[in-house]
């Protein structure tokens, strides 16, 4: 609070009609610590005319205004509008027009038979205080309160957009929802409709490899068998990428490893690229050892490695360059390079071409920018088989070269005279009833079952099913599930019914091998689920197990 030496100079009003009081307010005003300039009103009227149409810091009314009060005089100031304060004076023993006064809203009120000049002083002083601090409390309160509205709305308002937001969110998740659930619906009966036509085919290169001259292994038709079946096994590897196109997008590609020779993997990824080397006009070389090296990897996977690297290489090189595929082993590495004439890679590209979508500034020169994706599958695939691949290059213009390293663990050396193992002892003969309404599927594949020592029949639809493995008798079914008449799944339950028949096998065959089918293939009483298309040798396998352990996988 300011000290006396700081404190404001004040104008107040006086309405008091007795003189006598006014002479006494006056000395006391006089004789104050400091000035106070006080006016003089000396009626009621007079009085609320000068509050009302003056700017005093403050009034001091007395409390008798002839046959009017000066609580009288408060109430119509108040109700004019008036804001600043009002103290209202009176005598010691008074009680009733201070509690009055108080009521009536009164700044205070001050007995003049006891005042001072000080205290009269500091009453008006300590009024005016008052009341100012009471109007900054009053705005702050009014600010306070109508940015409280204002954050309100505000939040309101951001309330519903949220709240509209969360709608759509969820109106779009649902919709992905259903466009993954279609989307899967839709591989899965590709895969469906691509896996039937793909068994008759895998089934026709068999009975083809069966019937040929034992002597006729580099004739042109053996050599065509032997790119049909490679491209089928492709085939049936990408559709099963297909189905679980997921574990890709997220690094979750399954190997199948088994003993391959590096010289078929380079060849199998040279078949599929040689169009397109021939079309570019490229002088292919190949520099392969002596001495063949055997792999324990998946063999599908390590030529997709090998043929995105050549593809790689043929689209950026201008027609007419090099391409050099050089195999061999480095200490304790199985090493195979893809080395190009093309348009090379810059120095700061080198890591980025491994990445999704990744692709170097000189690919916006190049007919066939591609998406960026081959590059990238090829590295995780090469670090799945605990390998790497690198790039390295000189610069733009001046080729480059990529490394595929397999370690030791999974490459080995096969010495010259290693002989692949004797086929197994056959199996007894089984009496196999093939039901597919894809006539060529039932005919090779019972054609295929022939070959191998059994009696095999075919049916083409459910009824013709059920009739004839109640006349047969069959040791084992192999069933299609979307049969004509009724499902492949309603033939294992009629069979399953029949207690004659309690001994027979039943495999279910088909393109649906999403987990859903394989539960209502063994609710239905199937023993095992294949995809096609199926190898002999897995079905001899199966035929065995019924035979000697458990049924059921």
């Amino acid at each position: 609070m300011a000290s006396p030496a700081e404190a404001p100079s004040l104008r107040a009003l006086l309405v008091a009609t007795d003189e006598s009081e006014v002479v006494r307010l006056r000395d006391l005003v006089a004789r104050m610590p400091e000035r106070v300039e006080v006016d003089w009103a000396r009626s009621f009227e007079a009085g609320f005319s000068r509050m009302t149409s003056s700017r005093y810091d403050a009034h001091l009314v007395a409390g008798r205004l002839g046959k009017r009060s000066g609580v009288e005089l408060l109430r119509a100031y108040q109700e004019a509008g008036g804001g600043a304060p009002v103290i209202v004076l009176g005598r010691s023993g008074d009680r009733s027009l201070d509690l009055d006064a108080m009521e009536a809203g009164a700044s205070g009120f001050l007995e003049v038979d006891r005042l001072d000049p000080e205290l009269f002083e500091r009453s008006i002083r300590y009024a005016v205080e008052s009341r100012r601090q009471e109007i900054l409390l009053r705005r702050a309160r009014e600010e306070l309160q109508e940015s409280v509205e204002e954050r309100s709305a505000s939040l309101e308002t951001m309330n519903a957009a949220l709240a509209a937001e969360v709608v759509e969110r969820r109106r779009a998740e649902l919709k992905l929802r259903d466009v993954d659930r279609r989307k899967n619906e839709f591989l899965a009966t590709l895969a469906h409709e691509l896996r039937n036509p793909l068994a008759p085919i895998r089934h026709a290169t068999e009975i083809l490899a069966r019937l040929g001259p034992p002597d006729a292994e580099k004739t042109p038709a053996v050599e065509a068998r032997k790119v049909i079946e490679r491209q089928v096994t492709h085939l049936v590897r990408l559709i099963d990428d297909l189905l679980d196109i997921s574990r890709i997008s997220y690094g979750k590609v399954g190997l199948r490893p088994e003993q391959v020779s590096l010289a078929s993997i380079v060849e199998s990824a040279l078949e599929a690229v040689r169009p397109l080397l021939c079309e570019r006009g490229h002088v292919l070389e190949e520099v392969l050892p002596e001495v063949p090296i055997l792999l324990n990897g998946d063999p599908v996977r390590l030529a997709q490695i090998l043929t995105n690297l050549l593809k790689n290489a043929a689209w950026y090189t201008e027609p007419g360059g090099r391409v050099r595929v050089e195999a061999g082993r480095e200490g304790p590495d199985v090493v195979v390079r893809v080395v190009d004439s093309g348009i090379g890679i810059p120095a700061d590209a080198l890591e980025r071409i491994f990445t999704m979508f990744g692709q170097g500034t000189e690919v916006r020169s190049v007919e066939h920018g591609g998406l960026g994706i081959g590059l990238a599958l090829a590295k995780k695939l090469a670090e799945l088989h605990a390998g790497s691949l690198t790039a390295a290059s000189d610069g733009p213009g001046k080729g480059s070269v990529f490394t595929l390293r397999l370690p030791l663990e999974v490459g080995v050396r096969l010495s010259p005279d290693a002989r692949p193992p004797a086929p197994a002892s056959p199996f007894p003969r089984q009496r196999v009833l093939v039901v597919d309404d894809n006539v060529d599927a039932a005919r090779t594949l019972a054609d295929l079952l022939a070959l191998d020592g059994h009696e095999s029949h075919v049916a083409h639809d459910g009824p013709s099913a059920v009739e004839a493995a109640h006349r047969l008798r069959p040791d084992a079914a192999i069933l299609d599930l979307g049969l004509p008449g009724f499902s492949g799944l309603e033939v294992a339950r009629r069979l399953r019914e029949d207690p004659s028949l309690s001994g027979i096998f039943l495999i279910a065959l088909s393109g649906w091998v999403q987990p859903e089918d394989l539960v209502r293939s063994r609710e239905a009483g199937f023993d095992h689920h294949l995809a096609k298309p199926v190898g002999t040798a897995t079905l001899e396998l199966l035929f065995k197990l019924a035979r000697t352990g458990p049924r059921g996988a």
